[in-house]
């Protein structure tokens, strides 16, 4: 028996379109270029371009970054002093003289104080002017041109003029302390005002700091949840308690980071202005640290509290990435 050859209605229709199928996919395999080595080098390139840009710059920080940290550990185990240059290993010796130095005690206590307290003053008058200058207002432009200033500032120079506008007998404070009929105080030479004194000068450039730091951040704010909040009649505290401050919490992480490191390794303001005194009222830890490793001479046991510096600076900014972290 013959098979016919006829296909049925929908064999017909069906076979003319897979074979063109067929024959497309079977074109576009033979079609398609197989890529080189060289293009995939020069993908992986592409992918990794930031990576190697940034390899240099980084390869150099980390040398003068973690070299001189490894130094400071190792000098902190031995004895060296200048008029001796032998390195002899001293074990844990310069560690148990800082467990009975009262003067290095109080010297962290004030680095503690100075630290915290300079952190929440500038952060809550940072965020505050930030508040202000984020205000579409006349002449707004002016305004955040003059809280810039205190940042052009160099440190020194910001500790010399606050010495001379403390001072007791020639100083403005004073000035217009006496013109109002109030007491003038020995700002620079009193254990009560001395720290005071510092933390007043160093609030005048950290809080502008801080103000322009969050005002990049409140000028990006998105507008849609405010003004959602606005038309269910939220308070201007609501909106900016439960809106605003979530949005500038990795914002204000950085700020507090910026200007705690900034706190920790201050030195000019208490060398020019109190010099750690009146007897150790304003003796910080970083300042210590340069009178015991360059004007005593024990560079051993400066390590070990410049090594002690850097654990009190770590832990704060450890607890700061920590709840920003958490936060985002």
């Amino acid at each position: 028996m013959v098979r016919s050859s006829a296909a049925t209605p929908g064999q017909a229709a069906e076979g003319p379109g897979r074979e063109a199928a067929r024959a497309l996919m079977a074109q576009g395999r033979r079609s398609a270029p197989v890529p080189r080595p060289t293009a995939r080098f020069r993908n992986a390139i592409e992918k990794r371009f930031f990576v190697l840009m940034s390899a240099p710059g980084f390869i150099v920080v980390a040398a003068v970054t973690f070299i001189p940290i490894c130094a400071g550990i190792y000098l902190s185990f031995t004895n060296y002093m200048p008029t001796d240059p032998s390195l002899k290993f001293a074990g844990l010796l310069n560690y148990r003289q800082l467990l009975h130095d009262s003067e290095a005690h109080q010297a962290i206590i004030n680095t503690l104080v100075f630290a915290g307290a300079g952190l929440a003053i500038e952060m809550i008058l940072g965020v505050s002017l930030a508040l202000m200058l984020a205000r579409p207002m006349r002449g707004i432009r002016v305004f955040r041109t003059l809280f810039i200033l205190p940042l052009m500032v160099a440190g020194i120079a910001s500790a010399i003029a606050w010495r001379s506008l403390l001072n007791t007998s020639m100083g403005w404070g004073n000035y217009f302390l006496s013109v109002i009929g109030l007491p003038q105080p020995n700002w620079l030479a009193s254990p009560h005002t001395a720290m005071a004194s510092v933390l007043l000068a160093d609030v005048w450039s950290g809080a502008p700091t801080v103000a322009i730091i969050v005002l990049a951040g409140l000028l990006v704010v998105p507008k849609e949840p405010v003004e959602a909040a606005c038309i269910d009649g939220a308070s201007s505290f609501q909106i900016f308690w439960h809106i605003t401050l979530p949005a500038l919490q990795p914002v204000l992480a950085f700020a507090a980071i910026f200007r705690l490191v900034d706190l920790f390794r201050n030195i000019a303001l208490f060398q020019i202005m109190t010099g750690g005194g009146p007897g150790l009222s304003t003796s910080v830890l970083n300042f210590f640290v340069y009178q015991t490793t360059f004007v005593y001479g024990e560079l051993g046991y400066g390590a070990a509290l410049a090594v002690v510096l850097v654990v009190l600076m770590a832990i704060p900014l450890l607890i700061v990435f920590r709840f920003a972290r958490r936060r985002s």
